[in-house]
């Protein structure tokens, strides 16, 4: 037997306006629907339209035009074309857990005296309970960004760079993964950075992509904890839930 394969609900409301469009009840030209109107008639959360317009207008249905909107395209495509893929939320934790440990590894032989004392008030900055979450968000990012570059790879710089603008489109994974309470703080901001740290001191790659693995795991646990569809990210593919699903078994 085949995977059942579950297509993202974004894509699913792409379909629906784009038939729409074609059909002629948005004109070309037309000034598409706000946000809270398709949110209403499809019954789906503002964040699926948004990612749903994304689709339409790399599909070319649709034209974005600064300062005044989203319009129909005045020359629609020739043919229905299928959007583009968009991760879902959980492709991001996979894509993590996978990439970044290997990252981790790459940069551990290349990390230098002011790379580590940068990172280290990274980790400093994060652990403080008081900052605020925005800021922890922007010091956390600078932390993985800059173990990208430590590597020499640009290539390895834009995935990670990615994964942050990525992870911006899903709201949950920020309350989900962000509680900042003492253990949370002492645990996942600090042991988990400074376990990191420690392997890169040693310049141990193995070390480094250990530590590295553990910390994508526990990033994004609290999600897999909690499994069950969402209006921001929807269930995963079957494929990728089999293998997150194995993460317990050491894979």
């Amino acid at each position: 037997m085949k995977p059942i394969i579950q297509t993202p609900r974004y894509r699913l409301v792409a379909d629906e306006i784009a038939a729409a469009i074609r059909a002629g009840d948005l004109a070309p030209g037309a000034k598409m629907p706000a946000d809270k109107d398709l949110v209403e008639r499809l019954g789906v959360s503002r964040t699926t339209v948004r990612e749903a317009m994304i689709a339409l207008e790399l599909m070319g249905y649709v034209v974005t035009r600064f300062g005044a909107g989203a319009f129909v395209a005045e020359t629609l495509p020739e043919a229905p074309s299928e959007p583009p893929a968009q991760p879902g939320f959980y492709e991001l934790v996979e894509a993590r857990y996978r990439i970044e440990p290997e990252i981790a590894a790459a940069a551990a032989p290349f990390m230098g005296t002011a790379d580590l004392a940068h990172l280290r008030g990274l980790v400093a900055g994060m652990a403080d309970p008081a900052l605020a979450l925005s800021e922890v968000e922007r010091l956390d990012r600078d932390f993985h960004v800059t173990i990208a570059r430590a590597t020499g790879n640009s290539v390895f710089v834009g995935i990670v760079e990615e994964f942050w603008r990525t992870r911006r489109r899903f709201p949950e994974w920020t309350r989900a993964n962000n509680r900042r309470d003492a253990a949370d703080v002492a645990r996942f901001y600090e042991a988990e950075h400074l376990a990191i740290l420690d392997a890169f001191a040693a310049a141990d790659a193995d070390a480094a992509r250990r530590a590295m693995r553990v910390h994508c795991r526990n990033s994004g646990q609290p999600l897999l904890d909690r499994w069950r569809e969402r209006e921001e990210g929807g269930a995963p593919d079957a494929r990728v839930a089999d293998r997150i699903r194995a993460w317990g078994s050491g894979a």
